[in-house]
């Protein structure tokens, strides 16, 4: 069995999408199509059931899912155990990132990264639909892992948080909020929203916050970049609920406190803790763990500080 067939196979699987599985192998969806159909002539039996509405699995498909995972993760974990004999961190780190400035200063965690392992080819990846997005490409096999604001629980994935921010209102410091220095939801409910797009965690978090007190806002425009959205409301479109992290030192607008609403924006580590997982991974955990007791050593352990703050540990994922 040809091992890069069945690679095209659990990718298709897994996004259900002959198109994402090209996308996330960086091949042409004709080689994977070929790949797939190679797969199911060698095993004698279809693997998929394609019609113009429907993409499922059929009974044969579902087993050779489960198997084909199984090997692929065998594969890497040999690949991985030969290259640690050598004292040699490498292979492909797939990490979802966010769309702006997280509280804590992802570059410098990168850079230190790449310092330490550089045989490990390292692809940071954003995904348009936010912090949602991210999860499920995590879910789906199409990331490593991700640095998420999605709050949402699920039994395949481990979560530990880095770091937290509190979020603030925003207005162009010409608005006739800008000489108070702290409103009430209710303050703000006539004026209209820049706010990002359903699916990232920002967006969750302020509709979350007027709903559970019975209000209604209005969302003019939706940008799923903190720069866009800054830019909107220091040219007067409307106002935001952004992390105090991400406004730090904006030219154009204020920040104000919300007194009926302590609202935060924290940042995670998600990964899947049912399957194999690359050194590259457990590296960077060691990267962070490394971090967080240079953190403690200074004797600063508030996560509002925008330094790490652990919780939980990724880097038993897949270890059973």
């Amino acid at each position: 069995m040809d091992l890069r067939q069945l690679e095209y196979f659990v990718a298709v699987a897994n996004s259900q999408s002959f198109t994402r599985a090209a996308e996330s192998l960086h091949v042409s969806q004709s080689t994977v199509s070929a790949g797939v159909k190679a797969l199911e002539r060698e095993v004698g039996v279809p693997l998929i059931i394609r019609t113009t509405r429907q993409f499922h699995l059929s009974p044969a498909g579902t087993e050779m899912l489960m198997r084909g995972q199984s090997l692929l993760a065998d594969e890497q974990a040999a690949l991985a155990a030969v290259r640690r004999a050598d004292g040699v961190v490498s292979g492909r780190l797939r990490l979802g990132a966010p769309t702006f400035e997280p509280p804590f200063d992802l570059p410098d965690l990168l850079a230190r990264f790449r310092q330490r392992y550089p045989a490990v080819e390292l692809q940071l990846i954003s995904s348009p639909t936010g912090s949602v997005g991210m999860r499920q490409d995590v879910i789906d096999n199409q990331l490593d892992a991700a640095f998420s604001s999605d709050p949402t629980p699920h039994p395949a994935l481990s979560v530990r948080e880095i770091a937290r921010t509190p979020v603030v209102l925003v207005v162009a410091d010409d608005h006739e909020l800008a000489t108070q220095s702290t409103v009430t939801l209710a303050d703000i409910t006539e004026d209209p929203f820049i706010d990002f797009p359903a699916g990232f965690g920002l967006r969750a978090i302020a509709d979350d916050a007027f709903r559970a007190v019975g209000l209604r806002r209005s969302v003019m425009v939706e940008s799923s970049t903190a720069a866009m959205i800054l830019a909107f409301v220091r040219n007067g479109l409307g106002i935001a609920l952004l992390p105090e992290s991400a406004v730090r030192q904006a030219p154009g607008v204020v920040t104000l406190g919300l007194r009926d609403a302590a609202l935060h924006w924290s940042i995670s580590l998600i990964c899947h803790q049912r399957r194999w997982q690359p050194p590259a991974l457990t590296a960077l955990v060691e990267l962070l763990d490394d971090a967080e007791a240079e953190d403690a050593g200074d004797g600063d352990g508030d996560g509002d500080s925008g330094k790490t703050a652990g919780h939980g540990d990724p880097s038993r994922a897949g270890r059973r």
